[in-house]
């Protein structure tokens, strides 16, 4: 493989990994906020059926727990779609580093393979060098 294009490819791989990265970190935050915010909805229905409770207007904590709970599972759903997005995105992520993992390795025997040519060549040229001589010193004497 050309190295140059290789190069592009990695640069091109890196892009995209970095965009992959990114887009799981804005879904672990949006998981994050949806747990805090149902967590907040609960705390919040139980505080409110204890203050009315203490002040005695039963019928108000069946409104409110009715009105509650409906809000809360709404906000559970948001939450398990923002979890379920997060895994979609860490998926995502996964098989982008991998990839650009496979293109390093494949970048590092590359260069192996081309140093190794380089060091055979220079054995050859010195070998073609000691060669050369050796049949300028027989040819003298």
């Amino acid at each position: 493989m050309n190295r140059n294009r290789l190069a592009d490819v990695l640069r091109i791989r890196r892009l995209q990994e970095r965009s992959a990265r990114g887009a799981l970190a804005i879904s672990n935050q949006r998981h994050h906020a949806a747990i805090a915010i149902e967590a907040t909805m609960w705390t919040t229905l139980d505080q409110r059926g204890e203050a009315l409770a203490r002040s005695g207007a039963f019928g108000s904590i069946q409104a409110t727990r009715v009105a509650g709970t409906l809000a809360a599972e709404a906000q559970h759903a948001v939450t398990e779609r923002a979890q379920e997005a997060t895994v979609v995105a860490g998926a995502l992520w996964s098989e982008a580093a991998r990839r650009v993992e496979a293109l390093e390795r494949l970048g590092e025997r590359l260069a192996e393979v081309e140093a190794e040519e380089f060091d055979r060549a220079e054995r050859n040229e010195l070998d073609d060098l000691v060669l050369a001589r050796r049949g300028t010193v027989e040819a003298g004497s």
